[in-house]
C-alpha cells in the first residue's frame, strides 16, 4: 500500500471512530412528531431489523418503492449511491463500489447475485421483470460469500415478493400513464381458500415508446405471477410460486460520442460516419497500425480509401443489413418452499427451476446479436435448477445457521458480431455448470452487548463448453481463403476455429469474521472482515479466464435517536480486490476480434457511505445518503492478439503504456497492454441522493405528500478499454413527486416527473474494433412524467 493509501486509510478509520463515539454517546435531544418505520430484512438468512444487522444493507417497502417510484433497477439505482445500471441489450450490467460485470452474454456471468424469493437468477437478462407486486428490496454491499456464494463478489440483490397470506382477501390495482405514450398497470389479489390455503395472483403490463429519435429503446414487458401457501400443521408452512414473463420491442437505443444530441439515434446515418472516420484515420491493419510488427501476416485483402460505392462497416452483407434491434425474450420459473419448526430449529428447503429463452440484437457500435445465426432466429436458452437446504436455529448465546446449496445450468448459446465487410463473426456453443455450496454462520452474544460472528463456506464449481464453433461470412476480410466455404442458412461462411471443447473448475473456502457491540439500546457499532468469490469461466473467444477474489474491511455504526425521528447509519470500507474479471472489447491472443474477458490482477477499492433519515416533525422528511469511492486498479496488464486491428484499449491516455509483446505462441502477433492506475470501472468518485417530503393535512378532504429529490452521480469511465470519449461526464438528476390520499377512500393519486430539465446520462461505452475513434453510448431516461393510480382492497 503506498503512503498515500495509509494516510487515507487511518484517516477514515480515525473518523469512523471518532464518529461512532458521538453517535453512541451524544444523542439528540427528545422532540415530539412522527417515527422512521422499521424494516425487516432477511439479508442474514433470518427476520431482523436493519437497524440489527451489521451487514451494509439498503432497504425499501413495497410502499416506500410505491412512492418513490421504483419501479425496475434503474429506478432503483437512483435510490442506492454507488449501484450502477447499465444495458447491453436486454442484459443488465450490474456494479456495487465499482464490484460487478459487463456481462453481455452466456458466455458471462454477473457479479452481483440476485435473487427472488432467496432462489437465485443466473440470467442478467431475467431481470427485468421482476419489479411487481414487491413486499421489499435488499441490496446488500460488499462480498457475500458465506451465505450467498457464486457471483456474490460485489454484493447481492434480494427480491422479496409478496406471498399469499391465509385468511383475507386483499390486494391491489395500479394504472400510470405517462409521456412517450407509457401505459402500466399492476395489480394483485390475495384469495384464502379455507383455514389452511391460499392463493395470491398479480400481474404486470408496460407499453412505453422509445425515446431515442428513430423510436428504439422503447419498453414493452408483461409477466404473471401466482403464489400459494398451504399450512397442513401448526409447524410446517409450504409456500409454491410460478411466473411467466415476455420481453419485447426494439431493445436499447444509443448514439455516439460527439452526437450533439444524447437521445440521437446511431441509426441513421451510421454508416457515414464510419465512412468518414475510415477516410479520415485509415482503416486499421498491420502495416498501418504495427510498424514494429515485422511480416504481420493478413488475413484477406485490406480495403483502403477511396471505399468503392456500397460499402459498408456496420451492418453486414446478409440479411440482417436492415435490422436496427429487436429481442424475444421469454421467462418462466416455478419455486417451492418448505419451512418445518423443530423446536431447536426451523428446516428450510428451496427447490427451483428457471427456463429462459431469448433472441435479440443490439447496435452500439457494432451490431451484437443473441440468439442468431446468420440472420435468422435460433434462440439461446438457459435452464437451471436449484436446492438449497439449512437448518436455522437460535438459543440464549447462539444463532445460528448450516446449510447446502446445489446449481446446475445447460445453455445453448449464440452470439453475433456484424461489422460488414471487416468482420461477420457467428459463434455457438452448449455449456454447463454445476456448483455446490456448503455454508456456516455462527453469532455468540458474548455478553447481553458484544456479540461475535463466524462464518465458513466451501464452493466447488465446474464448467464445460461443448459443441463450440465460430464463423464468419466469406466475404469478410477475416475469413481465412485457405479453409474451404460452408453453407449455412444459405449463405458462404467459413469455420473459423472449433469444433471444440473446454473444461474448467474451481473450488475456494470463504470466512467472515465480525464483532458487534450495542453502545446503548438504539447504537450498534461494528466491525467486519469477509471474503467473496466468482469462479473462472470459458468466454466466446480466447482461453478460460480465472477466478476473482475480494477481501473486505468494514466499521460501521448504525444509530436511532431523537426517540425514533432520526436514523443514521455509516460504514468506512476497503476492499483488496485480487484479478478482477474485466471486459474488454478487442481481439483475443489469436487475433479474432469479439469481447474478451481478462484477469485485471489487484485492485483497491476503499471509502465511505452514510445514510441519513430524519422525520423532523410528523409532516417534513428529510433524506441523505451519499458514498465517497477511492477505486483504482493497482496492476492491469495483459497481452492482445495485434493482427488485423489496432490497439482497442489505453493506449490513447497518458498512463497507458502498449509495447510489443513476446514471440508469438501462435500464429499472432501479440501487444503487451498495461492499464495499471486507471481508476475502475463504473466506480464514480461520489455519488449521493438528497430527499425533502412534505406532508399537507387537509382534514376531512385528505393528505398531500409533496416531494423533491436529487440525485448525482460523478464522472467515470464506461469501459476497461479506456478509449478517448469512454469516460462519462458527471450529471445531477431532479425529481418531482405528489402524492394525494383521500380520507376514507383506500385510495392514492401521484403525479411525477422525473430527470426535470432532461440531463443527458450514459450507462455504456462499446467502440468499433476497426475505426476505435467511433464510439457508440447508451443514454439514459430523459425527462418523464405521468400520473398514476392506486386502489387498494
Amino acid at each position: 500500500m503506498t503512503d498515500t493509501r495509509r494516510v487515507f486509510t487511518r484517516t477514515l478509520l480515525a473518523t469512523a471512530v471518532t464518529a461512532t463515539s458521538q453517535f453512541g454517546f451524544a444523542p439528540l435531544a427528545n422532540a415530539q412528531g412522527g417515527v422512521l418505520e422499521e424494516i425487516i430484512v432477511t439479508a442474514s438468512r433470518r427476520a431482523e431489523s436493519l437497524q440489527d444487522t451489521s451487514l451494509i444493507v439498503e432497504a425499501m417497502t413495497g410502499l416506500q418503492m410505491q412512492e418513490r417510484g421504483v419501479t425496475d433497477m434503474f429506478t432503483l439505482a437512483r435510490e442506492v449511491p454507488s449501484l450502477t445500471v447499465g444495458h447491453a441489450g436486454p442484459a443488465l450490467q450490474l456494479q456495487i463500489r465499482g464490484v460487478g460485470s459487463d456481462a453481455a452474454s452466456g458466455f458471462t456471468s454477473p457479479g452481483l447475485a440476485v435473487s427472488k424469493d432467496g432462489v437465485y437468477i443466473p440470467r442478467v437478462t431475467a431481470m427485468s421483470s421482476q419489479f411487481f407486486d414487491l413486499q421489499r428490496v435488499e441490496v446488500l454491499k460488499g462480498p457475500q460469500g458465506t451465505l450467498y456464494g457464486r457471483n456474490a463478489t460485489g454484493g447481492a440483490i434480494n427480491l422479496i415478493t409478496n406471498g399469499a397470506e391465509l385468511g383475507e382477501i386483499s390486494g391491489f390495482a395500479t394504472v400510470e400513464g405517462g409521456n412517450y405514450d407509457k401505459v402500466q398497470f399492476d395489480g394483485a389479489i390475495n384469495i384464502p381458500m379455507g383455514e389452511n390455503f391460499a392463493t395470491r395472483l398479480s400481474a404486470f403490463v408496460t407499453q412505453r415508446d422509445g425515446y431515442m429519435s428513430d423510436g428504439t429503446a422503447e419498453d414493452e414487458r408483461w409477466a404473471t405471477r401466482a403464489s400459494f401457501l398451504w399450512t397442513p400443521t401448526d409447524d410446517i408452512q409450504w409456500r409454491f410460486q410460478g411466473q411467466y414473463a415476455e420481453n419485447g420491442g426494439n431493445g436499447i437505443g444509443s448514439t455516439w460520442v460527439g452526437s450533439p444530441d444524447p437521445w440521437e439515434s446511431i441509426f441513421p446515418g451510421v454508416n457515414d460516419l464510419l465512412l468518414s472516420g475510415a477516410e479520415e484515420n485509415g482503416l486499421v491493419f498491420p502495416d498501418i497500425a504495427f510498424p514494429w510488427i515485422e511480416n504481420a501476416p493478413v488475413q484477406g485483402p485490406a480495403p483502403t480509401p477511396p471505399f468503392p460505392p456500397g460499402t459498408n462497416f456496420i451492418y453486414g452483407i446478409n440479411d440482417v443489413k436492415n435490422d436496427r434491434g429487436d429481442q424475444d425474450l421469454e421467462f418462466w420459473d416455478v419455486s417451492t418452499t418448505f419451512e418445518w419448526d423443530l423446536d431447536f430449529a426451523t428446516l428450510t428447503v428451496l427447490g427451483a427451476y428457471q427456463d429462459v429463452e431469448q433472441s435479440y440484437i443490439s447496435q452500439t457500435s457494432v451490431l451484437f446479436g443473441v440468439g442468431r445465426l446468420f440472420g435468422e432466429d435460433v434462440p439461446e436458452t438457459s435452464e437451471t435448477t436449484s436446492l438449497e437446504v439449512r437448518l436455522n436455529g437460535d438459543t440464549d448465546n447462539f444463532t445460528w445457521v448450516v446449510g447446502a446449496n446445489f446449481f446446475n445450468e445447460e445453455q445453448t448459446v449464440y452470439n453475433a458480431i456484424n461489422q460488414g465487410i471487416v468482420q461477420n463473426l457467428q459463434l455457438g456453443a452448449d455449456i454447463e455448470t454445476d456448483a455446490i455450496g456448503l455454508f456456516g454462520e455462527l453469532t455468540w452474544n458474548l455478553t447481553d452487548n458484544l456479540r461475535l460472528i463466524g462464518g465458513l463456506r466451501y464452493s466447488d464449481e465446474e464448467q464445460e463448453k461443448t459443441n463450440f464453433n465460430r464463423y464468419t461470412l466469406s466475404e469478410a476480410i477475416a475469413c481465412p481463403p485457405a479453409i474451404a466455404d460452408e453453407i449455412i442458412n444459405g449463405l458462404a461462411v467459413c469455420q473459423i476455429s472449433g469444433p471444440g471443447e473446454d473444461k474448467i473448475s474451481d473450488d475456494n473456502v470463504d470466512w467472515k469474521v465480525g464483532v458487534e457491540y450495542d453502545v446503548n439500546e438504539n447504537s450498534m457499532v461494528f466491525f467486519s472482515v469477509s471474503t467473496g468469490f466468482k469462479a473462472g469461466g470459458l468466454p466466446a473467444v480466447d482461453s478460460s479466464y480465472g477466478p476473482e477474489y475480494l477481501t473486505a474491511y468494514s466499521l460501521g455504526a448504525k444509530n436511532i435517536f431523537m426517540d425514533g425521528r432520526l436514523q443514521l447509519n455509516a460504514d468506512l470500507f476497503y476492499w483488496d480486490y485480487e484479478d478482477k474479471q474485466e471486459n474488454l472489447v478487442g481481439p483475443d491472443r489469436q487475433g479474432i476480434i469479439g469481447l474478451n474477458t481478462v484477469n485485471a490482477g489487484e485492485s483497491t477499492i476503499q471509502g465511505i457511505g452514510m445514510d441519513i433519515q430524519f422525520a423532523a416533525t410528523a409532516q417534513d422528511f428529510f433524506a441523505l445518503n451519499f458514498e465517497y469511492l477511492d477505486a483504482e486498479y493497482d496492476e492491469f496488464s495483459y497481452f492482445q492478439g495485434a493482427a488485423v486491428t489496432a490497439p482497442t484499449t489505453c493506449d490513447v491516455t497518458e498512463t497507458g503504456e502498449i509495447v510489443p509483446g513476446p514471440p508469438p505462441t501462435g500464429v499472432t502477433p501479440e501487444l503487451f497492454i498495461d492499464c495499471s492506475g486507471f481508476p475502475m470501472t463504473k466506480a464514480p468518485e461520489w455519488t449521493g441522493r438528497a430527499a425533502y417530503t412534505h406532508t399537507f393535512n387537509f382534514g376531512d378532504a385528505g393528505e398531500l405528500d409533496a416531494n423533491v429529490s436529487v440525485q448525482y452521480v460523478g464522472e467515470r469511465w464506461l469501459s476497461a478499454n479506456f478509449l478517448e470519449g469512454q469516460e462519462a461526464t458527471d450529471h445531477t438528476f431532479w425529481n418531482a413527486y405528489l402524492m394525494y390520499r383521500p380520507v376514507n377512500l383506500d385510495l392514492s393519486v401521484m403525479a411525477y416527473i422525473e430527470n426535470i430539465g432532461d440531463e443527458e446520462s450514459y450507462q455504456v461505452s462499446l467502440n468499433h474494433t476497426q475505426v476505435p475513434q467511433f464510439i457508440g453510448i447508451v443514454p439514459g431516461l430523459p425527462e418523464t412524467y405521468g400520473v398514476r393510480l392506486r386502489y387498494d382492497f
